[in-house]
């Protein structure tokens, strides 16, 4: 126990933690700090202290001190626990799709949701604070094209603008679709650079994926971009065949097929920016 600061009940001990600015823990500090008081008061004194909205739990045990400036928001925003949640829970992640491009100049993207791609085993998704946390799994995180944002508490994991280009179109569903996936594509091109360092990246997708972000990006006119992805394309050895543009849009004989990427184009795409 820390002796410097006589400590009598768990709420002290937060209000400890905040002005030593630390106001993330879990309720094993609690318990490591040692007060004299059983596990079951220690959930709670917890538990009362969530309803009073002096912390917050994101997680089970994984609790967050609501600092003044988010009290009177009424929201603690993720980015500013969720590098501690995630080695909190032993996983590797990083911020990606709606999230990643918000960060990476797609400005007037930001969503109610926060979405994070984290490897590990079945993980739930789930409202938090007013802010939906979004998990999507995946075993093989390509963590070389990722960066660090700073936060107000640290560090978070931000994917990259070309991971986040693939992302968004390998899983459109998480956008709001492919519209608005290439809605996206527009913003993120003024950061994306599709030059031999991102040969490795390509071989985290599969060619289809490839091949509808290299045709959006012809459709959005990024024609320079469009061309060095289809250089690094051809470079993977992958082999290329016909592949429909929305996997869920019916399909019939006479519709037409991109020449270059092979895009059977079932679907019209409507984009507000071109």
């Amino acid at each position: 126990m820390d002796t410097s600061v006589e400590i009598s009940d768990i709420r002290h001990w937060v209000e400890d933690q905040m002005i030593r600015g630390r106001y993330i823990f879990t309720k094993q500090d609690v318990l490591d700090f040692g007060l004299p008081i059983k596990e079951v008061s220690v959930n709670r004194s917890l538990q009362r202290l969530e309803a009073k909205g002096i912390i917050m739990s994101p997680w089970q045990n994984f609790y967050v001190a609501v600092a003044t400036e988010f009290r009177l928001k009424g929201i603690v925003p993720p980015s500013f626990y969720i590098d501690r949640l995630m080695a909190f829970l032993g996983r590797d992640y990083y911020v990606s799709h709606l999230t990643a491009a918000s960060l990476n100049g797609a400005s007037h993207q930001i969503a109610m949701v926060f979405q994070t791609m984290v490897n590990g085993g079945p993980i739930r998704s789930g409202v938090k604070n007013g802010t939906r946390l979004e998990f999507t799994l995946r075993q093989n995180l390509p963590l070389e094209f990722t960066h660090k944002v700073k936060t107000r508490s640290g560090y978070m994991t931000v994917a990259d603008a070309e991971l986040t280009a693939l992302d968004v179109v390998a899983d459109c569903r998480k956008v709001g679709g492919l519209s608005r996936a290439a809605e996206l594509l527009v913003e993120l091109c003024e950061q994306t650079k599709w030059d031999e360092g991102k040969l490795p990246l390509l071989k985290y997708f599969s060619i289809a994926t490839i091949q509808r972000l290299g045709f959006m990006l012809d459709l959005i006119e990024e024609r320079e971009q469009a061309d060095s992805l289809f250089m690094l394309m051809r470079q993977t050895g992958k082999t290329v065949r016909k592949v429909l543009l929305k996997q869920t849009s019916p399909v019939t004989d006479d519709m037409p097929v991109d020449d270059r990427w092979k895009v059977i184009v079932n679907y019209k795409l409507e984009i507000d920016e071109i």
